[in-house]
């Protein structure tokens, strides 16, 4: 006696074949989205770190290099440069931008400065403290400025802040 076999698939074969695909498919997108999410994350922070280490340096840079102070408010800064072209250097924020203005003419004088920081990043804080020693030996100034990314969407793989702060030393005391 012989049997015929059927070829194909039972019901539940193709329920459970169509439950491990589902299963691998799901799998391989979440996957995905953890990658992009994480490139994202990845991408934000490099971009506030940045800003961040190019502002800093050129406040420190800036003072170090000043033969004086002549203003400092809380969140601005006008520094007396030897160059006659540079004098004065002056540091504010505006719009959540850090600026430098240099002088009265130039590409970038005082009444038209220009931006240290990009407009995927937002100042927060900015300050400015005066250091110095009574006798005035020495010209110390203090500053802190913080970060944030700028996040449209409000989604946690932007959100990124840092803070830098130092005191600086004039070299021409």
């Amino acid at each position: 006696m012989k049997f015929k076999t059927k070829n194909g698939f039972t019901l539940i074969e193709l329920i459970l074949y169509v439950a491990l695909i589902s299963v691998f498919v799901t799998g391989a997108v979440y996957f995905a989205w953890d990658i992009i999410y994480g490139r994202v994350k990845s991408g934000v922070q490099l971009e506030v770190s940045q800003n961040l280490r190019l502002a800093s340096k050129r406040i420190i840079q800036e003072i170090r290099n000043a033969e004086g102070v002549s203003s400092i408010g809380a969140s601005t800064i006008s520094l007396v440069m030897e160059d006659s072209a540079r004098n004065p250097t002056a540091f504010d924020v505006s719009n959540g931008r850090l600026r430098i203005g240099f002088g009265s003419s130039g590409s970038c004088p005082t009444s038209a400065p220009c931006t240290l920081t990009s407009d995927q990043v937002t100042v927060t804080e900015l300050t400015f403290t005066d250091l110095s020693s009574g006798g005035g030996e020495t010209v110390n100034v203090s500053f802190t400025i913080t970060l944030e990314s700028n996040n449209p969407s409000g989604r946690q793989e932007w959100e990124r802040s840092d803070t830098f702060s130092t005191s600086v030393e004039l070299r021409s005391n």
